[in-house]
């Protein structure tokens, strides 16, 4: 189980490590990925609500309601196309809420590394503050500029994978004890 929470945290380590540098680097390509994606998914979900009520022979209640939500979707998604920069907003939200599990994710690592008497335990408590208040910023105060919101996410990430790291480290030492 230990090795498995070390590959888990390595691997997601990574994976926040080039995420954060990529958003660092090309906060406004990153923008605009997401959107459009975020946008074709939802476009793909209401064509293919559409096409899927045409196809249906018997037009039921449910049918009518799910051709209504693929209409409602198809035009968020076209929304979404036509206006990426509105929906952009919404990112700084979306990661500071999970900023806001991770730190409280952390901050219960912290306590478990002061019940097994690891002597540096705290720097994991500071961690978890720094994810925690970088979170709140996120979710409270998005920023009017999204390339600065971005390249801050990206920076985020990548202090979250040096604490993952740094969460390795820790809880190898406490397992050798």
């Amino acid at each position: 189980m230990v090795k498995k929470l070390k590959n888990t945290l390595i691997t997601t380590s990574v994976f926040y490590l080039i995420i954060g540098i990529f958003m660092l680097l090309f906060p406004v390509v990153v923008s605009d990925f997401i959107c459009y994606l975020v946008g074709f998914m939802f476009l793909f979900f209401g064509v293919a609500g559409i096409v899927m009520y045409a196809k249906t022979e018997v037009k039921t209640p449910y049918s009518s309601s799910t051709l209504v939500l693929a209409i409602i979707l198809g035009a968020f998604g076209i929304y979404i196309f036509l206006n990426p920069k509105a929906f952009a907003s919404f990112i700084p939200l979306v990661v500071g809420i999970f900023l806001l599990a991770d730190a409280v994710s952390k901050l219960s690592m912290a306590l478990d590394l002061k019940k097994q008497e690891y002597i540096n335990w705290w720097h994991m408590l500071i961690t978890s503050f720094i994810i925690l208040v970088l979170g709140l910023i996120l979710v409270f105060n998005p920023f009017e500029v999204i390339t600065v919101t971005i390249r801050i996410i990206g920076a985020i990430l990548m202090i979250d994978a040096l604490s993952n790291i740094f969460t390795i480290y820790s809880y190898s030492k406490v397992i050798v004890k």
